[in-house]
């Protein structure tokens, strides 16, 4: 099979399939210790299309909470209408994070969502990565190891999936944000679009940075990068 088709193949497969396939199942459930107890939680994989109503509107509202301001302080702005609709991409996934309750089965019910990732299998440059589009917590699940979890989750999708690397777009003013994916090692890529020197010779910088990391490494790497380089010359 071509590049292309092996991955649209992978983003084709029904919920279950995907979820049989890429999804780490030792992930889904799992305690931490709250302020009175062990608190359970549960991660659920969804698509785009299966999210509720209400799920979709929590997600959305964490996005508006937390990353509202930086868009409107960004050139492009904030546009709630254009983000609803990319959240709604036919190859969008989402993992949502939510307490769990013997009550609710796998694929039941995820509310409130305490926050989520979307991502998505797709290309950059030629390359097959994993794409983390938004990464969100409540404030009361924040400094918790939630969003490390999470990350892992899209990681170990992206080493199944047998992708290049994931991938992901962060503001270069939220400090906090670029710290937290540097100590889970990411780094900038290498198609990080880099600064502008104008006419004038006034250098722009731009308010956003690619960042990336390997999914695959050693022999495994090198002979991937290879059959990249073969195809691409045809």
């Amino acid at each position: 099979m071509s590049l292309p088709s092996r991955l649209d193949a992978l983003k084709d497969l029904p919920l279950s399939t995907f979820r049989a396939k890429l999804w780490p199942h030792n992930d889904s459930c799992f305690k931490i210790s709250g302020p009175t107890d062990d608190e359970s939680w549960r991660l659920q994989l969804r698509t785009s299309e299966g999210l509720s109503d209400a799920e979709f509107t929590s997600c959305f509202s964490l996005v508006r909470e937390t990353s509202a301001a930086d868009y409107k302080a960004s050139p492009d702005g904030w546009h709630p209408v254009k983000k609803r609709k990319e959240m709604r991409l036919r190859d969008m996934r989402y993992i949502l994070l939510g307490r769990a309750s013997l009550r609710q089965p796998e694929g039941g019910p995820c509310l409130p969502v305490d926050g989520f990732l979307s991502f998505m299998l797709t290309w950059e440059d030629g390359i097959e990565v994993i794409y983390c589009y938004e990464i969100h917590l409540d404030e009361h699940v924040r400094g918790r190891g939630m969003g490390k979890r999470l990350m892992g989750c899209l990681e170990e999708v992206g080493r199944k999936a047998e992708v290049k690397k994931a991938m992901l777009t962060v503001f270069k003013k939220n400090k906090a944000a670029v710290k937290f994916y540097e100590r889970l090692g990411y780094g900038e890529d290498e198609f990080s679009p880099r600064p502008k020197k104008l006419r004038n010779g006034v250098v722009k910088e731009l308010d956003y940075l690619i960042m990336s990391k390997s999914l695959i490494s050693g022999t495994k790497n090198r002979e991937k990068e290879r059959q990249r380089k073969r195809k691409a010359a045809g």
